[in-house]
């Protein structure tokens, strides 16, 4: 065959990959981390918190971002309990700050069909983002903050551009932090490094909490066929690598196209 059919074919399939399993609130594009990522495991034995720790924070690093030392303030907040649907619905219910911060402001949270589906899920982890769209610049909030007030009383948001165009907006979306649930009564059979790797793709990434990327090999199907994966498939690392590399400054449609080609191209160079 030739190599542009083969290409064609993966795009086709990786285009569906990401469709599958990316998500973002809704006129956003796709958020990350931005330098620098600190990881909490709670209600866990110190030895293996600190393996997840680490687990994470080798994904973490491996993308270019600072895993956070000892002590630090974690955006990643890993939570083990025996029973993941009764904590989800309870935070939810009396932290709802903590999952839907500035309600009500546009381009922050994702939906509340969302929400109710993190609580009441039966899934053995669930996962929330919560990222901000910001000046890409200066880091300050692009979006209206109560607290971002002008001399004439308006909240409105400063943004600085570098140059007008169509496709950069100055604007990039930050991850500000990831609360995970994992339901230790549902794990049997996942070995720490199984584990580990699982959650460092949705602590570091947009995953829809819905998606089904059966048809992929991907260490997303874990729960779903466990015998099959012993870590991170070469899909897994070629969507995460790609969303740490693609153009965050450019309009959403085109944050697909760009994490796309960037997935293709290190699949591609993979194979040579």
């Amino acid at each position: 065959r030739r190599m542009s059919e083969i290409e064609d074919d993966l795009e086709i399939e990786v285009r569906q990959f990401v469709g599958q399993i990316a998500t973002s609130p809704a006129g956003r594009g796709y958020a990350r981390w931005h330098r620098n990522v600190c990881i909490g495991v709670h209600n866990l034995e110190q030895t293996a918190a600190q393996y997840i720790v680490d687990r994470i924070s080798l994904l973490a690093a491996e993308v270019g971002l600072t895993p956070g030392e000892p002590g630090c303030d974690p955006g990643v907040i890993v939570i083990f309990t025996t029973d993941g649907r009764e904590l989800a619905s309870r935070l939810v219910e009396t932290e709802p700050l903590l999952f839907r911060p500035g309600m009500g402001q546009c381009c922050m949270n994702l939906s509340l069909a969302a929400l109710d589906q993190f609580a009441q899920s039966d899934r053995p982890v669930r996962w929330w983002h919560v990222s901000m769209p910001v000046d890409a610049r200066t880091g300050k909030p692009a979006i209206v903050l109560s607290n971002n007030k002008s001399p004439d009383g308006r909240a409105y948001p400063l943004v600085n551009v570098a140059g007008p165009s169509a496709i950069h907006s100055g604007i990039r979306d930050d991850m500000r932090q990831v609360i995970i649930i994992v339901d230790s009564t549902k794990l049997s059979g996942t070995t720490w490094e199984e584990l580990g790797d699982y959650l460092g793709v949705v602590s570091l990434v947009p995953i829809d909490l819905d998606a089904k990327p059966a048809a992929f090999d991907s260490i997303l199907n874990l729960f779903s066929n466990p015998t099959a994966y012993t870590g991170l498939t070469d899909w897994d690392r070629s969507y995460v690598h790609a969303l740490y590399d693609f153009d965050q400054e450019r309009t959403p449609r085109m944050q697909a196209s760009d994490l796309v080609s960037k997935m293709v191209r290190r699949e591609l160079d993979s194979r040579d």
